[in-house]
Parts: C-alpha cells; structure tokens; sequence
C-alpha cells in the first residue's frame, strides 16, 4: 500500500514539475513571437518596402531595420545619379536630419560645461543681430534648439540653399539674419526654423574655435567611424556624394547639387546607410557605440525627451516626440530632404528598435508619400499595418492652371500674328480706327500681359510658404519653368500688342471731309497723302506718293510737310499711267469699271504691300 502511495506521489510531483516548465516554457517564448522585428515582420516589411519603392518612383533605396547594437535587416536597392548600384556605403545628403547631429555637438559642450543651456546665444555669439540687438539678447540656447526663438522659417529665402562652400560660410549665413525679425513671441510658442539651427553651428564654431565640420568630424563622426560622411566640402569631394533626383512632372530628373558647407548644421551633412545605422544604434544606446561613448544616458535622454508641443507630438533637441498611429508605440524621429534627396529616422525606445530609409530622390507634393515609408515600416514591426499616404495637390493645381494660362496666352500670341501675315497678304484696306482708341487697346493689351505674368511670378511661389521663383525652381522645378513659360509668353504677346499699336498709328489715314469731285483744275486745298484705293486710277505719281509716304511716316510734322511738297509737285505735272496712256491732272478722279484689270491695287509693283 505505502509503495503505491509513494508512486502516485511521485507521478503528481512530475506533472507538477511538467506544468511549471511549460508556464516556464511559454513565458520565455511568448515575448519573442511579440517582439518587434520577429522574422515574419521582417520579410513583410520588405515586401512593402518594395512597393513602396514602385510608388514613389524612386531610382534608388537604402534602408536599415536596428534592434539594440545589432542591424537585423539592411538592403540597397536601385542606381543613383550616375546609374552606379546603390550600397550601404553610398552616401546621401540628410537634409534637416543633420539637426540631430547639431543638437549632438551642441549637448557635447554642455555636458563638458562650456555652453549652458539657459544662457542667451549673444553670450556666445557676440556679434548675432537678430531684428535688433534686443532680440539677440533674450534668445537662449534651449530656445534654438526647441525652435521656440520665435524665429520665422527661412527656407523660402536666400538665407538657406546657397551652396556657399568659402572659408567663414556660415558664420556669413547667421550674419544675414540680422534683417529677420521673430514673428512670435520669444520662448512661448514652437515655430520650426532653420534660422535656429544655423545660429547654433555657428555657436559651436566660435565656442570651440573650429570649424562646424571639423568639431563634428573630430566628436561625432569619427568617434562613431562614419567613413562615408562629409561635413565640409573637401570631404564631400572625398566621399563622391553622387547626384540625387529631382521630380519633373511626375518623373525623377537628375539633378547635380555642389555641396553647402554654410548649410550643414541645418541640412546638408551627408552619410551613407552604414555610416546612419553605427548613428542610430548610439542614440538606441544612450549615446555609446561599441567601446565609444560620445555623450552620456542623461544627455541622450534629454535629446530625445520633447518639451515643447508642436500640434502633432513633442519636439526636444533636434528630435521629435510621437506616438505612432495603429501601435501606439512612441517614436523619436526626425525626417529631412534636399532638392534631390530624402532621409527618414525613426528610433522606438521602448522597443529598443530603429528603422531608417534614405532615397535620392525628393519632391515637395510628395513628402508625405516618402515620409510615410519608415513609418509604415516601422508600424508593421510592431505587427500593425500600413497607412495610407497621398501626394499634395497643390503642385498639380499649379501646373494645370500654368498650363491653361500658358494655352490661352499662346493662342492670343498666334491669332495677333496670323492678323498680322494675313494683313500683308490682303489687298484689302484695313479699317480706320481713332488713334485714342488705339492707344487704349494698346494700353489694355499691355497691362493685362503685364499683370499675368507679375501675378503668377508672385503669386504661385507664394503657395510655398512665401518662396520666391528662384527657389521654387530649385524644389519645384517643373512649377518653376511653368512660371517661366507664363511670364515669356505674356512678354511676347505684349510687345506683339505693342508693335500692332504703334503700326496703326503710324499708317492710320488722318480723318478727311468727303471728296468733291472736280472736272477740271486742281482741288482748292492740297490733299492728304494717302496710300492709293480701288478708286483712284493706279499711275507712277501716286506711287511716288505712296513710296514717299512710307519714308517719312516716324513724325506726323514731317509727314504733313512732305505730303504738301508731293502734292504741289504732283499737281504740277501729269502723271503717266502704267498702262502708258495719259491720265487727267491729279487729283481728278477717273471713274473705272469693275473689271478694269487697273482697279486693283496689285497691279503696280511698286505700291504693292502699302
């Protein structure tokens, strides 16, 4: 009996051991089918990526998927500018991600106690003007990197783009600010700009006495081996930053950018994706990269922590705060273009993940389409599903009204001058219209071509955020040669207008009483020059008139004078006839039939054409 008890005591200490092993069990594999980046998250987000790729029409792609220090999935896909495949090591220019990097170098110096946070930039900038020297001296160092200075956004002026690669280019660029006035108050209310960015590279240029790109070569890249990354001009000349794309009317164009050194704190540093994956596992990391530690976990974190609301999440120091739709996971990223490329990172810190996708190629109808990659990416890691993403419409609208005004402008342009060759071609005298009316045709004409293109010059870049046609052209560049092509064809048909006017002003026929017949003698007063009509026989003294008409028709006093000397002359003798028969003394008027073959003006050669 006390053997079978011993047994069944056994039995129930095995099935009890057997149960917590497969809670065990299960506990330690359920966080693994749950856990972002799993193998099947990993081949679907793939699979979207590829049509992805198919919809924004791009000719190349980089991207990378980090969990931790490890990059679980990276491909290149496509060629760049110059038709080369695309690698890991190709570099691409960030665009304003390159904030990140400045907001980077920027907490370096606060954390080694040479800049402090809630001190005013003029401290370490004595020279800034910003409005007025007022302004430079309440703006703080945590304002600019929050964009809370209350300075406008400059992207729509001369101040960014300039491609300006001299010694001493940025400091250039921030001293151009000083005409650029805050629009909001000072440290209340977010207001992205690049004005701020720029103003902190050159911050960090004159606290640590070298260049921008130098402290980030010597702190940041090269601490964190970004090999394929250029940060000054010699080094983008170095790397071969190969040529992006732009879209023109739906299609990417190629388009060869020089490097801007005064534009890198805010947007043009440049890196590949391996070099953007050793930046991506630092920040995951809390500022360390293998055996290297660029800033501490306090100062990751601050960078990463938004404070300042910005209708659409939080944004800190040079990141932005986000809870991803459909997952409800929050994300820290910061997406960024030029002209002709687009770079998204997406960091999840509680996930310990990271997504990034770069393209050479940019739009800016199609932002939202380019940005919603690396989202949708990194949705469907978390095991949610793609969003839906649609281009902005208003460079369509654009170009469909540049169009329409570009056709009526052509077709106006072709009827004046069809009126013109057939006027030539015609025998047939034109009208006689009042010189006043003339002139207020001719008024009209000219001011409505001018309005046109002074509208659409000022007006259609203004949709952009108040950019001016010049780098409209850049970002837009189909939009910009729309404009082009309005503004030439409105040009054209004013000077068509123009060179109509002032040619019926100078051969209108001046207003006469009705011709009195006369049998014989001359008329009692000398008659106006006039081109001869079906109705005057056609002799070589009325050529003579005509001709001499022609010559003298730039000034009315010349032409009245001359027109009396030819008139006298003509009454003085007796024209001859073409025909070679006599003719009665100008101006008697010899009545001819219809079908007289001497009706018709054509028949002298000479006048042919007055």
């Amino acid at each position: 009996m006390s053997t079978w008890n011993d047994a069944l005591t056994r039995a129930r200490q095995l099935v009890a051991v057997a149960g917590c092993l497969m809670v065990t069990a299960a506990g330690l594999v359920a966080p693994v089918v749950a856990s972002p980046a799993a193998a099947d998250d990993l081949a679907a987000g793939e699979r979207y990526l590829r049509a992805y790729l198919k919809q924004i029409k791009a000719p190349g792609l980089a991207y990378a998927v980090i969990r931790g220090d490890e990059v679980v999935q990276r491909g290149a896909w496509g060629v760049d500018g110059d038709g080369r495949p695309i690698t890991t090591q190709t570099p691409f220019l960030l665009g304003s991600t390159s904030k990140s990097f400045t907001a980077l170098a920027v907490a370096q110096l606060v954390e080694a106690g040479r800049i402090d946070l809630d001190t005013t930039a003029s401290t370490y900038l004595p020279w800034l003007r910003l409005g007025d020297a007022d302004t430079a001296r309440t703006v703080t160092v945590r304002q600019l990197l929050t964009h809370t200075s209350g300075l406008p956004q400059v992207w729509s002026t001369d101040l960014t783009d300039r491609y300006d690669n001299r010694p001493g280019a940025l400091a250039r660029s921030v001293r151009d600010l000083a005409s650029v006035r805050p629009t909001t108050a000072v440290g209340q209310t977010y207001q992205y700009s690049d004005a701020n960015y720029m103003i902190l590279g050159a911050l960090v240029e004159n606290v640590t006495g070298d260049t921008f790109g130098g402290y980030l070569r010597r702190h940041v890249l090269d601490p964190l081996q970004m090999t394929h990354s250029a940060a000054t001009a010699d080094e983008a000349r170095a790397v071969g930053i190969p040529p992006g794309h732009r879209y023109y009317l739906g299609r990417p164009q190629r388009f060869a950018a020089p490097f801007d050194t005064a534009g890198v704190p805010y947007g043009f540093l440049a890196a590949s994706l391996d070099d953007l994956s050793h930046y991506a596992i630092a920040q995951l990391a809390g500022g360390r990269y293998g055996d290297t530690r660029i800033l501490g976990p306090q100062g990751t974190r601050q960078l990463h922590t938004g404070t300042v609301a910005t209708g659409h999440g939080t944004y800190g120091f040079g990141w932005k705060n986000s809870t991803l739709d459909g997952v409800g996971a929050r994300i820290v990223w910061h997406a960024g273009a030029t002209p002709d490329f687009f770079t998204h990172i997406v960091l999840a810190p509680d996930s310990n993940l990271a997504v990034i996708i770069m393209t050479n190629l940019y739009g800016l109808h199609m932002d939202a389409p380019l940005s919603a990659g690396a989202f949708n990416l990194t949705r469907i890691l978390h095991g949610g599903t793609p969003a839906t993403a649609t281009e902005d419409p208003m460079q369509v609208w654009a170009l469909v009204g540049l169009l329409g005004v570009a056709a009526v402008l052509l077709a106006l342009l072709a009827w004046s001058w069809a009126r013109v060759l057939h006027g030539r071609r015609s025998d047939r005298v034109p009208p006689v219209r009042s010189r006043g009316r003339t002139i207020a045709a001719t008024i009209a004409w000219i001011g409505a071509c001018a309005l046109v293109a002074v509208g659409v010059a000022r007006q259609v870049p203004a949709f952009w955020e108040g950019a001016g046609l010049a780098k409209l052209q850049l970002w837009a560049p189909d939009v910009g040669h729309g404009i082009r092509v309005v503004v030439v064809l409105a040009a054209a048909l004013a000077l068509t207008r123009l060179g109509l006017g002032a040619h019926a002003m100078v051969t209108a026929r001046p207003p006469t009483s009705p011709r009195r017949e006369h049998a014989t003698g001359p008329l009692t007063s000398p008659p106006p020059l006039m081109v001869p009509t079906p109705s005057l026989p056609i002799t070589a003294g009325s050529c003579g008139r005509a001709a001499l008409r022609l010559t003298c028709w730039l000034s009315d006093w010349r032409l009245w004078c001359l027109a009396a000397i030819n008139s006298a002359w003509c009454s003085r003798r007796s024209p001859t006839r073409l025909d070679g028969r006599s003719s009665p003394s100008w101006p008697t008027a010899t009545p001819r039939s219809p079908s007289s073959p001497l009706r018709s003006r054509s028949r002298c050669r000479r006048c042919r054409g007055t």
